[in-house]
């Protein structure tokens, strides 16, 4: 014998309903890889902008050294400053390449070169005995590469700040660098050979990015870098006063390299 238990048919699509739609509730809705990924992926960018080196001294690199004799040697100079010259790179341009990837909406990393290819050193030396005024001249240019890691902030009236750091290396390079005595001689002067040194290399910058287009944007950006010691070489200094001309070995000097600059920036993503 057996029992049979039935339901009307207008309640069995209801339990079923029931059921079902909160069993589909349970389950979330699946994202998208597209949504997910929209932001990532490969990304260009040029960039020119202006830098403003800091001011530094020009020293030996072992104001001690007898064989060859140091330029400057230990001590103080004539404004009672440690003996060199003091001045700086003056304002100039700088250029920008980087190949970055964006790996989530707030993390990007880059490959960047940075190019300055007009740095023009002026500066004053203080040499015991050769008047207050020595001037200092020199001409360069650097290469440097890095890494770079910047994590971009939420997007506040239309713009998104960001912040990044790096590191990496830097070539300078200066030519030769030469020093008035006009105490001395409207023609007394002593030039020093300059050389090509590398450094490692570090940066920090902060901006803003704005939205120019989907795969276009204009970054605004500051920039610290601090591009290690420009290192001349141990070599022959050609010294020069009224009719006579003499050649001299002199041991090398140095002298740091630190810029802050101004940059506009065209990113372009793939």
């Amino acid at each position: 014998m057996y029992l049979t238990l039935a339901l009307p048919r207008c309640i069995a699509p209801a339990i079923g309903c029931a059921l079902g739609c909160s069993t589909l509730a349970l389950i979330p809705t699946p994202v998208s890889a597209s949504e997910n990924d929209a932001d990532r992926g490969l990304y260009l960018r040029l960039g020119a902008g202006v830098q403003w080196p800091q001011t530094e001294r020009l020293r030996d690199q072992d104001c001690a050294s007898t064989t060859p004799p140091a330029l400057f040697g230990c001590g103080s100079g004539e404004d009672g400053q440690p003996l060199g010259a003091l001045g700086s790179f003056r304002q100039s341009p700088t250029l920008d390449a980087a190949l970055g990837y964006r790996w989530t909406s707030w993390l990007r990393t880059e490959a960047l070169v940075n190019w300055s290819p007009q740095l023009d050193w002026q500066g004053q030396a203080n040499f015991l005995g050769a008047g207050s005024n020595q001037p200092v001249t020199a001409s360069g240019r650097s290469l440097a590469g890095f890494g770079v890691v910047l994590v971009d902030a939420p997007e506040v009236i239309g713009v998104r700040p960001y912040l990044g750091a790096g590191v990496g290396a830097a070539s300078i390079t200066i030519a030769d660098i030469t020093f008035g005595f006009p105490a001395k001689g409207p023609s007394a002067e002593t030039v020093v050979k300059g050389g090509t040194s590398q450094s490692l290399a570090t940066l920090l910058t902060a901006g803003v990015a704005i939205p120019l287009s989907d795969r276009i944007a204009l970054d605004l950006s500051y920039r610290w870098m601090d591009l290690g010691q420009l290192r001349t070489p141990k070599a022959t200094a050609t010294i020069t006063r009224s009719q006579r001309r003499a050649r001299l070995g002199i041991g090398g000097t140095q002298v740091d390299l630190k810029t802050q600059a101004v940059i506009g920036i065209l990113r372009f993503r793939f």
